[in-house]
């Protein structure tokens, strides 16, 4: 029921009358403690302030509690990085399409970056700052479908984007002398154990620990480059595999898949180690001298 005018009258008395007596008692105790502030300046110094770095310390810490969403993607790059975002779309989009068709992961991140190779992508691709980024974004997406959704799957193809762009980078930096597709292959059709270790290398934040100690007893598996290897999806578990003692590159199930696969790789192998000889050498780093006894 609405209070009538009278009641309202009624009560703004006592609320008023209320409100004058603290404001009174405030008064008279500010001038009180003011008073004491005075004749007792030299014993009580002024209550210390937060420094910058104080602040920039307690805020740290309070987003430290926050749950990570990003797992070290910069947000606040975006606005400069907008022709990022159409490429990523781009080159995702004719990369699902390519698979669909080949199920081939060579094929199909060939033909998406066919599809990228356009003008208005120049930018991005001669640009190793923005293809840091492309490969964060996918990195951030994958940990996020391994996370969030479950979704293991795509987090599969993802750590393939982001390796794909990853050793794009190395070739750019000149730090390898090119493309590696064996990597793409164990991403892809490996097991969760290679994945999560993958990702988890990947990110700043420490979202996979636990998953990581749920996979890291699964067994690691490889993949063999021999395409007529006889054993099933081309797997074994991957310490038992071989590679190719001259660019060690190429791994493979058995001897047998080696000698079979030579004739094939072999123009690619000595290519590999052609431009390998050419990249700027890494400088050596020296073993400290053993101590004396």
């Amino acid at each position: 029921m609405r209070p009538s005018t009278m009641q309202m009258s009624a009560r703004s008395p006592h609320i008023e009358t209320t409100s004058r007596k603290a404001a009174k008692d405030k008064e008279e105790a500010a001038a009180t403690q003011a008073k004491a502030g005075t004749n007792n300046s030299h014993q009580s110094p002024p209550r210390p302030t937060l420094t910058s770095r104080g602040v920039d310390d307690v805020v740290r810490g309070i987003e430290s509690m926050k749950p990570c969403t990003t797992h070290g993607f910069r947000l606040e790059l975006l606005p400069t990085m907008r022709i990022c975002g159409v490429f990523i779309d781009a080159f995702t989009e004719a990369y699902s399409i390519s698979l669909q068709m080949d199920s081939n992961v060579i094929t199909a991140l060939n033909a998406a970056s066919a599809v990228c190779n356009k003008p208005m992508f120049g930018p991005v691709w001669k640009d190793v700052a923005k293809l840091e980024y492309v490969k964060a974004y996918y990195v951030t997406k994958g940990v996020k479908y391994i996370l969030d959704e479950g979704r293991d799957d795509m987090a599969h193809n993802y750590a393939v984007f982001a390796n794909y762009f990853e050793q794009t980078i190395g070739v750019a930096n000149k730090t390898q002398p090119e493309v590696i597709a064996a990597k793409f292959a164990e991403l892809l059709n490996g097991d969760m154990n290679t994945l999560v270790k993958y990702y988890r290398q990947h990110i700043p934040c420490n979202c996979l620990d636990e998953k990581y100690k749920e996979v890291k007893s699964i067994t690691k598996l490889g993949f063999c480059c021999y395409s007529e290897c006889p054993i099933p999806n081309r797997t074994v578990e991957r310490k038992k595999m071989l590679y190719c003692t001259q660019c060690r590159v190429a791994n493979y199930c058995s001897r047998e898949c080696q000698v079979a696969h030579w004739p094939e790789h072999k123009d690619g192998c000595l290519k590999y180690m052609e431009k390998k000889a050419k990249l700027p050498k890494s400088p050596v780093r020296k073993s400290p001298s053993p101590k004396a006894a």
